[in-house]
């Protein structure tokens, strides 16, 4: 195994994504001072795990962010990606790569991931801790470390040894084993402690068991007893409830029967209220008839009333004639007579003759007529009369007709909203019969 590649962005001197690789054997990065090497060797240990900002160089974790330079901005965050050749199966995982990613933003949010997914710094350093790579480990000696290894005391180069020889991970799992072996202890010594105050409070607690089984058995007797009752009153409730579902059954026919009924009735009604406006027309086609009947009397009335001028006027009209006749009579015997006035005379007396004669004609036929029109008229107006009367009758005898029909559907409708207040009372009583019988279920099933 050995670290592949090394990608920065925005640590420290590398504000841009920046990816160094190395190849098996002997890599060297070299630079003037101050051209970010020593930054490498940071970020590989920052990627690892490090927590002291003393370690990469630094007062807090923050300064490892790009904060910037001349023409180039501030960078929120900083990211460096360890890519690990596993190719030779040094790390038990199925991959040729390892790659080990770490991230901080300015507020101090961060992470780790494992080959992309998010993952803990123990997980990291769980994996690596075979492969002698960690942030306290050899394999990574950054500046003035070399110095301090050959100054430092016998009991820490004896740990830089024991690290190197791969038994760095042991000593930490050792000192988890311990950790746990020590909470182990406290809890046991914490049981124990229960335990004793649990035996302390024995007694009591078999004092109040008793009682408690005291307690379960009268109340399991109260219950049988509650039981026996609610059986008793569960068959009461279902001899009602059968006798209501037969008075329900009896309801629900009736009101069937009631809704024939009323529909029987409702069509009754609109047959009467269909003869009554077919009177109603025809009553007013006779009322119409009667109106032109009598106009036709008013005029052979109005008629009459000109023949009677008219003979009137030719009863004068002789009566002159007679009296001019007379004076002409008059004077014949008073003078001699001569043949003017004798023909004179009788010229009066044939137009005297005609005139009567004409007047008795146009008489006799006005009379004729008019007595002929009166009497169609008084006949049509008799039947017209007769008809109207039957048609008042046939009205008085529908308007009676759909009152009974009225008064039934009210009869009916009354008879319709009682059977369903009944069946809505025995529906009531038979819900809270259910309820009953499930309520009296429930506390059976439960004590059983």
């Amino acid at each position: 195994m050995h670290l592949k590649s090394v990608t920065l962005k925005g640590f420290k001197s590398f504000p841009d994504r920046t990816r160094l690789e190395f190849d098996p054997g002997v890599s060297v990065v070299v630079g003037p001072n101050g051209s970010g090497k020593s930054n490498v060797t940071d970020a590989i240990l920052w990627a690892l795990g490090e927590q002291r900002p003393l370690a990469i160089r630094g007062q807090s974790m923050q300064d490892v962010i790009f904060g910037g330079g001349r023409g180039v901005q501030a960078r929120d965050a900083a990211e460096v990606e360890l890519v690990l050749d596993n190719s030779d199966g040094t790390v038990d995982l199925p991959v040729a790569e390892i790659s080990v990613i770490r991230r901080l933003d300015r507020s101090g949010d961060g992470g780790y991931r494992l080959n992309g997914a998010k993952c803990r710094l123990t997980d990291v350093q769980e994996v690596l801790s075979d492969t002698g790579l960690g942030k306290e480990a050899h394999s990574v000696i950054s500046q003035g470390r070399v110095e301090g290894i050959v100054t430092s005391k016998p009991k820490d180069r004896r740990l830089l040894i024991e690290e190197a020889a791969g038994l760095g991970k042991h000593r930490k799992r050792r000192r988890r084993a311990q950790l746990k072996l020590e909470r182990t202890r406290q809890n046991l010594d914490q049981a124990l402690l229960v335990e004793q105050e649990a035996r302390k409070q024995l007694g009591p607690l078999k004092r109040q068991a008793e009682a408690a089984e005291l307690h379960e058995r009268l109340e399991r007797q109260t219950v049988e007893a509650r039981w026996e009752l609610v059986r008793d009153g569960l068959r009461a409730r279902r001899v009602q409830l059968q006798a209501a579902q037969i008075e329900t059954t009896a309801a629900r026919a009736e009101r069937d029967e009631l809704q024939g009924r009323l529909d029987a009735v409702v069509a009754e009604r609109r047959e009467a209220e269909e003869a009554l406006q077919q009177q109603a027309q025809r009553r007013d086609r006779l009322a119409s008839r009667a109106r032109r009947v009598q106009s036709s009397a008013d005029r052979i009335e109005g008629r009459v009333e000109r023949v009677a001028d008219r003979r009137q006027a030719l009863q004068e009209r002789i009566d002159r004639r007679r009296e001019a006749l007379a004076e002409l009579a008059a004077a014949a015997a008073a003078d001699r007579p001569d043949e003017v006035g004798a023909s004179r005379i009788a010229a009066l007396e044939a137009e005297l003759q005609e005139l009567d004669r004409r007047r008795q004609d146009t008489l006799e036929r006005e009379v004729a007529v008019l007595q002929e029109a009166r009497a169609a008229a008084e006949v049509a107006l008799t039947a017209a009369q007769e008809a109207a009367a039957e048609v008042r009758d046939r009205g008085r005898e529908v308007e009676e007709r759909a009152e009974v029909v009225r008064g039934r559907r009210r009869a009916l409708e009354q008879a319709v909203e009682q059977a369903r207040r009944d069946a809505a009372a025995i529906g009531s009583q038979l819900a809270a019969a259910n309820q009953f019988l499930r309520g009296a279920g429930g506390v059976g099933g439960g004590r059983r």
